[in-house]
């Protein structure tokens, strides 16, 4: 099948030596049950056998295009967003799947919502000893919720409306290296709205080799400025050590010790009342999403006997808004089997 000189979709997969799962990586972009998609590939000075893996495949919506030396991830894909010809751009890495109908539900989900700049979806984990599934937000106002301290939705999983980057001069900032998409969807929510498909349509495969496992402390500092700025946004001009706190909740790493759970419980309080203040998120939305890290703590800590059933529960957290059943059921089935 020959791409059209302006296809409804340009999928975009930067490679810098890949070649051990790009060959399946690839079958699942061709294979896709939606056809009017050219298929672009940035080769980022790859060493390995990626380039020829890419020129032995004939189909003709493959558009290799080199970037002649190893410039790096960001500017790979801004180079891609600036050569798509496509309505809509989707994001692919070199070594996920997609399923089947991914770009097909996608696309029909756009037309139908046409102030929808940023759709993504549910992504399921691989291999088998990784198997989860990733439940993002399905809508807006919950994804601007998770997006307060990091992704409301799966970077290689989303489909971009072309026009609205464009027209809102949206790239990847280079100075936010290893987590240019959670710069840039905040940005983004400013001028557009994201939107999940409730429905697994990525795979994504775990390795050693991957950013966010070599580079997880690297990601946190570059993440830390950008949270700082959303809590003063809710008009909270946080002390060095209140910083420190934010960010040991945020990144999952509090000590599991009973004061640093009062600590934990008292700063989430403190982000709940402020934003109910001045309204900066849906209160609604806001309150459930400290609810449900309130919980992730309170889980943790039980492992090392620092919370128990009552003090999660007993939480004022746990009265701002009705927590959901799937939380209630989670707290409980926790604790029960602990006993």
């Amino acid at each position: 099948m020959t791409a059209s000189v302006s296809p409804k979709v340009t999928v975009l997969m930067p490679v810098y030596n890949a070649a051990p799962f790009m060959a399946e990586a690839m079958r699942s972009i061709l294979s896709q049950t939606f056809r009017d998609f050219e298929f672009l590939i940035i080769d980022d000075g790859s060493t390995d056998d990626s380039v020829a893996i890419i020129e032995a495949c004939k189909d003709s919506r493959i558009r290799l295009v080199g970037n002649g030396r190893n410039l790096g991830l960001v500017a790979s894909l801004n180079r891609g967003l600036e050569l798509a010809r496509g309505e809509y751009i989707a994001r692919m890495d070199a070594d996920d799947i997609s399923l089947p109908e991914r770009l097909e539900r996608q696309v029909r989900f756009m037309d139908a919502h046409p102030q929808v700049g940023v759709c993504g979806s549910w992504v399921r984990f691989f291999p088998e000893e990784h198997a989860r599934i990733w439940k993002l937000p399905e809508v807006f106002e919950d994804i601007r919720c998770w997006q307060f301290h990091t992704v409301g939705v799966a970077h290689p999983s989303v489909m971009l409306r072309r026009e609205f980057f464009r027209e809102h001069a949206l790239q990847y900032d280079p100075q936010f290296r290893h987590i240019e998409d959670f710069e840039l969807w905040g940005r983004a929510m400013r001028s557009m709205q994201f939107a999940n498909i409730p429905q697994v349509l990525l795979e994504y495969r775990v390795s050693a080799g991957q950013i966010c496992a070599v580079h997880a402390r690297e990601q946190q500092a570059a993440a830390a400025p950008l949270r700082l700025q959303r809590v003063r946004e809710l008009g909270i001009e946080p002390t060095a050590e209140e910083q420190a706190l934010h960010e040991l909740i945020m990144n999952g790493d509090l000590p599991p010790e009973r004061n640093y759970l009062d600590r934990a419980e008292a700063w989430l309080l403190r982000l709940e009342r402020a934003n109910r203040s001045c309204a900066l998120y849906a209160p609604t939305c806001f309150s459930r999403r400290l609810q449900q890290i309130w919980f992730s703590i309170c889980d943790r800590f039980a492992g090392a006997s620092s919370c128990s059933l009552g003090r999660c529960l007993g939480s004022p957290l746990w009265s701002t808004v009705q927590p959901s059943a799937w939380h209630r059921l989670r707290a409980l089935g926790a604790w029960v089997m602990r006993k």
